[in-house]
């Protein structure tokens, strides 16, 4: 089974020690996202992390700022490097304003697809123009970005296909049209797993619907369902 789990900011939006423990001990959830989408929100989880207990979980990733407000770019680059080495640090690509200072991540650094709020990084075009510019970079593909901008989701297959040497993690929510983080419905559950199928049985899957907590359980049955259900096959 691959390393499935919530966005900490999904279950307790600015709560990240909240946002751990509603997940901790939860059957079948072995992976985690660190949020810290606000960048005031990054100085506290570098503060937390020798005391945060990430025992169950298998796997770790970091969600770094979607916008820089409080802080300048320097000193978020400077944060993020301090968190663990074998920690993806998942960024959206607007953030990278100096090359110099991303290229120091390598390959922890992971480049997201946007949704139709950004400028950049939505398409497969956008997204081979940030690649190129860092070339370590691995890759987190957001099907609900993906559908928003493209709602037969073959963008997202073609983003399997082209960058999936890349694929480090999944993102998994419905989108609405402002680019809001909902729970899966049924028609997004059903272009979902169409999709599914074409994902590497190993790539960690993160989920992003803003949800309260008791509903943990019943989000992570509907994306595990999709997960699972049809058995992957080759892209054609």
């Amino acid at each position: 089974m691959r390393p499935i789990g919530f966005s900490t900011g999904a279950l307790a939006r600015g709560d990240l020690q909240r946002g751990v423990m509603l997940q901790r001990g939860v059957a079948k959830i072995d992976a985690i996202e660190l949020s810290a989408l606000r960048d005031h929100e990054l100085p506290p989880l570098l503060d937390a992390i020798g005391a945060l207990d990430l025992s169950t979980f298998s796997y770790v990733s970091v969600h770094a700022p979607s916008q820089i407000q409080t802080l300048d770019e320097a000193t978020i680059g400077e944060l993020l490097l301090r968190t663990p080495a074998t920690w993806p640090v998942i960024a959206h690509p607007e953030l990278l304003r100096t090359e110099s200072l991303w290229r120091r991540l390598g390959p922890r650094l992971c480049i997201e697809n946007m949704d139709n709020r950004k400028t950049v990084g939505r398409t497969l075009d956008e997204l081979q123009l940030v690649f190129d510019i860092y070339p370590e970079a691995t890759f987190c593909l957001d099907l609900g970005h993906a559908r928003q901008i493209d709602p037969t989701l073959s963008m997202a297959l073609t983003m399997i296909r082209t960058f999936g040497g890349r694929l480090r993690q999944v993102h998994i929510s419905d989108v609405g049209p402002s680019g809001e983080h909902r729970p899966i419905g049924a028609t997004a559950r059903s272009s979902f797993s169409h999709v599914a199928r074409h994902l590497p049985i190993d790539c960690p899957v993160i989920i992003e619907s803003m949800i309260d907590p008791e509903s943990i359980e019943r989000e992570l049955g509907v994306v595990i369902a999709m997960l699972t259900t049809p058995p992957r096959v080759a892209i054609a």
